[in-house]
C-alpha cells in the first residue's frame, strides 16, 4: 500500500498539463501512487497522460466519460490506495518537496487533516497564502475557531493544500457532492472536518495556485443559481458549528460568510510580499499556441573509458528528426571535432560515435524535455533536466564543457549542484555564432580543451 495517493481530475488541460505533471515528476517521494483521471477530454490531454504513465511507474491513468470533477474525484478515491490522499487541479503545479513535506509532517504529528500553505498566482506574479499560524497540533474545535475567522479563504475551502486520512473517507462514506458545481470543495471539507480528530498547520507553501479569467467562481457569482448555493452552504456551515456548540458565539462571523465566499478566496492573509513567477513557468498568450512540448529521445553517447563531456542545450529541429546530435549541416560541433582530433569528419552517425568514444568524448545535452518554438533555445521554459550524474558514475569523466552560453547558463541552474563540477563555457557551434569563424571557432575549442598548445605539440 503506498503511503499517499495523488488524485488529478484532467479535462481539456493539454495547455497546462505538462507544467502540472512535470512538478510531479520532481517529487522524489517514492512510496505515493499518481491516478491521472481523464474525465473525457476531448483534446490532447489523454495522450499527454499516457506520456507520464510510460516514463513513471508512480503514474496510473485512468479514461472514462465526461461526469464533471466532483464525480472524478470520487472515483479517484475509491480507487485510491494510500494512506493518506491528496488533490491536485490539472492547471495548477506543486513546489518542490511538496509531497514529502506533507506526509512527513502528517506521519511525525498523527494527524487526520493537514492544512498547508500556497503560492497564489496571477499573471506573472505570485505571492505567499497563509492563515493559521499555529505550530501545535489541534483538536476539532480550536481548529474550527481559527476557520471561522476567515469563512470563504482558500486555505479552508479547497481540497489540493490538504492532506486527508483514507481511512476517515471510507469508514463515513465521504463524497463531494456531485449536483454542486461550484464550493463542492469546501462542502466536502465540512464533511470532513466533523470526523477528523488532529489538525495541524505545515507554515510552507506546497502549492502554486493559477488564477485565471473565466473561472468558475468569477463567471458563476453573480447568478441566481450562484446565491442559492451560498445560502444553502451557509445553512450547512451554520450546521457545522451548531453541532459543536460554537453557533452562537461566532454567529455575526459566519452569517458573513454568504458575502465572504463570492470573494474567490481573497479574504485571509496574504505575504504583502508580490514576486514573479521564474519565466521557465510563463509562457505568454500570444505565443502559446507556438509552443510544443519536446521529449529527449537519443542516448547519451559515452562509455566507460569517456573523459569529457560536453553538453548542448537541447535537440534542434534537425537533430529530432534525425535522432542524433547536432544534426543541422550548417552546425560546426561535427568539423570542429574532426579538427582537435585530427580525424575524417564522420558522415554517418555511426561514424561520428566512433570518434567519439576513441577519443573519449561523451555528448549529451543538459535538457531533457521543455516547452520549446522551433530550434530556438532562448525560447525554452519549463525545463526537465537531463540526469547527468547517471554517466558520471559510469565513466571516467572530470571536466564538463558547454556548448555555447545558453547550455551554461542552463547547466548552471538545474544540474552544477546535482554534480559538483562546474563547466567550462565553449563558444557556440552554431551557425548563428557568426563572429566565430570555424578557424577561430577551433582555436577556441582547443585551447579551453586541451589547454594551451604550439602547432608542434600538436
Amino acid at each position: 500500500m503506498p503511503l499517499v495517493t495523488l488524485i488529478i481530475p484532467i479535462y481539456n488541460a493539454e495547455k497546462y498539463l505538462h507544467r502540472c505533471l512535470d512538478s510531479v515528476v520532481k517529487q522524489e517521494f517514492p512510496d505515493m501512487e499518481v491516478l491521472l483521471i481523464n474525465d473525457g477530454s476531448h483534446d490532447g490531454s489523454i495522450e499527454i497522460c499516457r506520456e507520464y504513465e510510460g516514463k513513471d511507474l508512480r503514474f496510473h491513468v485512468i479514461d472514462k466519460e465526461n461526469t464533471g470533477v466532483s464525480d472524478t474525484r470520487n472515483l479517484g478515491m475509491r480507487l485510491a490506495e494510500g494512506k493518506y490522499l491528496q488533490f491536485m487541479d490539472s492547471d495548477d503545479w506543486l513546489a518542490e518537496d511538496a509531497v514529502d513535506s506533507m506526509v512527513s509532517a502528517a506521519e511525525q504529528e498523527n494527524c487526520d487533516l493537514l492544512i498547508a500553505d500556497f503560492y497564489r498566482v496571477n499573471g506573472e506574479h505570485y505571492a505567499e497564502k497563509h492563515h493559521i499560524r499555529r505550530k501545535n497540533v489541534m483538536d476539532r474545535e480550536t481548529f474550527a475557531m481559527e476557520m471561522a475567522k476567515e469563512p470563504a479563504d482558500f486555505y479552508y475551502g479547497v481540497m489540493w493544500n490538504k492532506l486527508y486520512r483514507r481511512k476517515i473517507i471510507e469508514q463515513y462514506g465521504l463524497a463531494c457532492d456531485t449536483s454542486m458545481n461550484w464550493c463542492e470543495d469546501f462542502l466536502f471539507n465540512l464533511s470532513y472536518i466533523r470526523y477528523a480528530k488532529r489538525f495541524l498547520a505545515l507554515q510552507k507553501p506546497v502549492y502554486y495556485y493559477m488564477k485565471r479569467k473565466g473561472s468558475l467562481v468569477s463567471t458563476e457569482s453573480v447568478s441566481v443559481d450562484a446565491v442559492k448555493v451560498r445560502l444553502e452552504l451557509l445553512e450547512k456551515y451554520k450546521a457545522f458549528y451548531q453541532s459543536m456548540g460554537l453557533y452562537e458565539e461566532h454567529r455575526l462571523k459566519i452569517n458573513s460568510y454568504i458575502v465572504a465566499i463570492a470573494r474567490d478566496g481573497g479574504v485571509g492573509r496574504m505575504n504583502p510580499g508580490r514576486q514573479k513567477l521564474d519565466s521557465r513557468d510563463v509562457i505568454p498568450e500570444e505565443e502559446k499556441s507556438l509552443y510544443q512540448h519536446v521529449e529527449h529521445t537519443f542516448d547519451p553517447i559515452y562509455d566507460s573509458r569517456s573523459e569529457i563531456l560536453i553538453l548542448g542545450t537541447f535537440p534542434s529541429v534537425k537533430s529530432r528528426e534525425q535522432n542524433f546530435y547536432y544534426g543541422h549541416p550548417q552546425n560546426r560541433f561535427w568539423k570542429v571535432l574532426a579538427r582537435l582530433t585530427k580525424e575524417k569528419l564522420p558522415e554517418t552517425v555511426e561514424e561520428k560515435k566512433t570518434m567519439l568514444l576513441k577519443h573519449h568524448i561523451a555528448v549529451w545535452d543538459v535538457v531533457a524535455g521543455c516547452d520549446i518554438i522551433g530550434s530556438s533555445d532562448s525560447s525554452i521554459k519549463n525545463v526537465v533536466p537531463a540526469d547527468i550524474p547517471k554517466i558520471l558514475n559510469g565513466s571516467r569523466i572530470t571536466k564538463i564543457f558547454t556548448n555555447g552560453d545558453k547550455a551554461y547558463k542552463l547547466y548552471r541552474k538545474y544540474c552544477e549542484n546535482a554534480t559538483g563540477i562546474k563547466a567550462v563555457k565553449l563558444p557556440s557551434s552554431s551557425p548563428a555564432n557568426a563572429v566565430f569563424t570555424l578557424d577561430r571557432l577551433t582555436d577556441a575549442w582547443r585551447e579551453l580543451i586541451c589547454g594551451k598548445e604550439t602547432d608542434a605539440e600538436q
